[in-house]
């Protein structure tokens, strides 16, 4: 007997669409086709006219900046309302991860609280390429993120570029912030090149300077790219939505915005990083909210024309799965985890704040149209949030480490 059968959903992918039934059983998926071969099951939902996408994976979020595994229940819980299933967790915050034993520690204390899957970043600090290789090695990581630069006014807390070349054999995916490279980009270049033969993911890229740098380089080398919501949906000529809020990168001007959207449509840019902060409003802390709605916001950018839903998935989904070596997720086929998302496209909305889950209690993008949450969202083959509300009776989220990845 299945557990869960989703009958006649039109289901997302990068490379188009098809009507079947999605049968779950044991967390995973059983069976994608027209008709399961067994028929009974323990729940049956009619998906007509609705589509189906694997769930949104988020690759850089802070749900527990300082330490509080309750803060992380919070917000994994928003996540997972607005169609979350997997978060790669920041690896800084008052107990950062930059060790196996710091990464046993904050596995340890999300614990069972988690709503969404989660993976760790791991926090380079100049001293420890080998101890991250070996969190890797043993599954506890998926990749090292480094913020380097030699300007040390923009980026006090910048590592010295030369210690770049101390990361480049680390064997998960390599994370950069470009911005504070791009005073050097010849060095910058050199020690891509000699990165030649592993992955390096860049991360939040913000304007047209990074996107020029990039293009170039990247027709030599392994490179990805992410870029956050904010920086595709706000910009610097009216920073009223922040409330005093800062991000890092800050948000840029209207001409990189646009370029960033013509980069995403394009293929420039390859995965989505919400980089969510629960700060309150007019906090001290950098950083903004964002995981909860950035599938409603690109649900938006769907219906304004600007992306089709199957790039959508690509970004939210199969991308940065293959990219993290999240091998078991980004796709609806059997075999894959049952983290599933089922949506009505078309429909616009009003974000209202006092309806958001995160602790922040405010967003940069009150009153912005998106879409609604979606109708259903299944983490690990258990139906954990219907129309915005949860309906689990608790979390179902693990952590999760590379398997395979394109980094491998």
């Amino acid at each position: 007997m299945y557990d869960l059968i989703i009958r006649d959903a039109t289901i997302l992918a990068p490379t188009g669409r098809q009507v079947a039934d999605v049968a779950v059983q044991d967390g995973r998926i059983s069976y994608v086709g027209p008709r399961p071969p067994k028929r009974r099951s323990r729940e049956e939902i009619s998906a007509i006219g609705r589509f189906l996408m694997p769930g949104v994976i988020d690759t850089s979020v802070q749900f527990e900046p300082n330490g509080d595994p309750s803060v992380w229940a919070r917000e994994s819980r928003a996540a997972v309302t607005g169609g979350v299933t997997t978060v790669i967790a920041h690896p800084g915050g008052q107990q950062p991860v930059v060790d196996p034993a710091s990464a046993r520690a904050r596995i340890s204390r999300i614990g069972d609280q988690s709503w969404t899957h989660f993976a760790l970043w791991g926090a380079a600090n100049g001293q420890n390429a080998k101890a991250l290789t070996s969190a890797y090695r043993q599954g506890l990581l998926v990749g090292a993120l480094g913020l380097f630069g030699n300007n040390p006014v923009d980026a006090p807390h910048a590592l010295p570029t030369s210690k770049l070349k101390h990361y480049l054999d680390h064997p998960g995916v390599l994370g950069l912030q470009l911005e504070n490279l791009l005073g050097a980009p010849d060095s910058l270049r050199r020690s891509l090149r000699e990165a030649a033969d592993r992955w390096v993911h860049l991360v939040h890229l913000s304007t047209t300077e990074e996107l020029v740098f990039l293009d170039p380089v990247r027709g030599e080398q392994q490179l990805t790219a992410s870029v956050t919501p904010h920086h595709l949906f706000l910009c610097d000529e009216d920073t009223t939505p922040l409330n005093g809020a800062t991000t890092v990168p800050p948000v840029r001007s209207e001409t990189d915005r646009r370029t960033l959207w013509t980069a995403v449509k394009r293929g420039r840019l390859d995965c989505l990083a919400s980089d969510h902060h629960p700060t309150p409003a007019g906090g001290t802390e950098q950083g903004i909210p964002g995981s909860e709605l950035l599938l409603p916001l690109l649900l938006a950018a769907v219906h304004a024309g600007r992306i089709s839903l199957e790039r959508m998935v690509d970004l939210c989904a199969t991308t940065p799965a293959r990219i993290f070596g999240l091998s078991t997720k980004g796709q609806i086929a059997p075999g894959f985890d049952a983290d599933l998302v089922l949506l009505t496209e078309g429909e616009l909305d009003r974000v209202n704040t006092a309806e958001l889950a995160s602790s922040a209690g405010w967003s940069p993008y009150a009153d912005r149209e998106v879409a609604p949450k979606p109708d259903l969202v299944v983490v690990g083959g258990q139906i954990a949030s219907q129309r915005g509300f949860i309906v689990a009776e608790g979390p179902n989220g693990r952590h999760v480490g590379a398997t395979s990845s394109a980094a491998s």
